[in-house]
């Protein structure tokens, strides 16, 4: 945040002494103004209500001029960065620096801050160094952050009455469960979120705007440098839906389309792709790296 030409945004109290300068200005203005209206404009100002005329189309351009705008005021404050190195294929990874807010969603901050790190509390091992991106809708969501099978996940055994052994797969990602919320939106290109309420480990970049994540998404941070990385990996090709394929695209023209049908299909037929969430996925491995963190 303290790199020079960085926007991080006011602190609260600096934007109330803003707003209170503002202000005053405002008044001393519209004082200077009244005093000074007569003089430029007689011929409207004869009469009070073309006085109040005046002042009615003046103190909006004022208060344009003079006080910053709710978007301005509201820009998140970047209180960390973090670095990663991306590769997509067999290219040579690239950096992506993505600021982070930690006021806005401190919780979700802190999960992702200990994941790129490696100091996840009670959790050391686990780290977004290795994983990879499980899904790439292009112009909509890149995904990344999907751990090495096996690490995120833990099986639980217990022995019931019957003294039968019961397993249970158990996500460590739930819990890092949280509450975080905030105003944001995903309204730009090179936005940071992660699953609202967390419960996830995976994040993902905005490669444009996209207002529909809102409901289920958080925004976090933003990305800081690396814009070109984020288009490349917005150009990765990712296997698309059943119905944009030979299959399933007959049967979506026979009428009767349903993913539950064209996964019997695929079953029936032996296809090892049934057996896995396929849709999005990209067809080269895009995979992380390096990831660090720093104030």
């Amino acid at each position: 945040c303290g790199r020079a030409g960085r926007r991080c945004g006011a602190r609260p109290e600096h934007r109330l002494q803003l707003a209170m300068v503002a202000l005053s200005a405002l008044l001393s203005a519209s004082l200077v103004l009244a005093h000074t209206m007569p003089q430029l404009i007689p011929r409207l100002t004869t009469s009070v209500a073309s006085r109040r005329a005046v002042f009615a189309v003046a103190a909006p351009v004022l208060l344009q001029l003079l006080v910053p705008t709710h978007a301005a005021q509201a820009r998140p404050r970047v209180t960390a960065e973090a670095t990663l190195q991306i590769a997509i294929g067999t290219d040579e990874p690239h950096q992506i620096v993505l600021g982070l807010y930690g006021d806005d969603a401190p919780a979700s901050v802190a999960t992702f801050r200990g994941l790129c790190g490696g100091t996840l509390p009670g959790y050391p091992t686990l780290t977004y160094k290795g994983s990879t991106s499980p899904r790439i809708e292009r112009d909509k969501l890149i995904v990344l952050g999907k751990l090495p099978a096996g690490t995120g996940q833990v099986v639980e055994r217990s022995i019931d009455g019957t003294g039968y052994v019961r397993s249970l797969l158990v996500n460590l990602a739930e819990a890092f469960a949280n509450s975080d919320t905030n105003a944001l939106t995903h309204d730009r290109a090179g936005l940071l979120s992660v699953r609202r309420g967390g419960g996830e480990f995976e994040f993902g970049l905005t490669p444009a705007a996209n207002a529909d994540l809102d409901t289920e998404r958080i925004v976090i941070g933003e990305v800081l440098s690396g814009q070109d990385l984020l288009q490349r990996l917005n150009k990765v090709p990712a296997r698309q839906p059943s119905r944009s394929n030979e299959v399933g695209g007959l049967i979506y023209a026979l009428g009767a389309y349903d993913e539950s049908k064209y996964l019997a299909v695929a079953k029936a037929g032996g296809d090892p792709r049934s057996r896995v969430e396929q849709t999005y996925r990209p067809l080269q491995k895009v995979r992380v790296s390096a990831c660090v963190t720093s104030k």
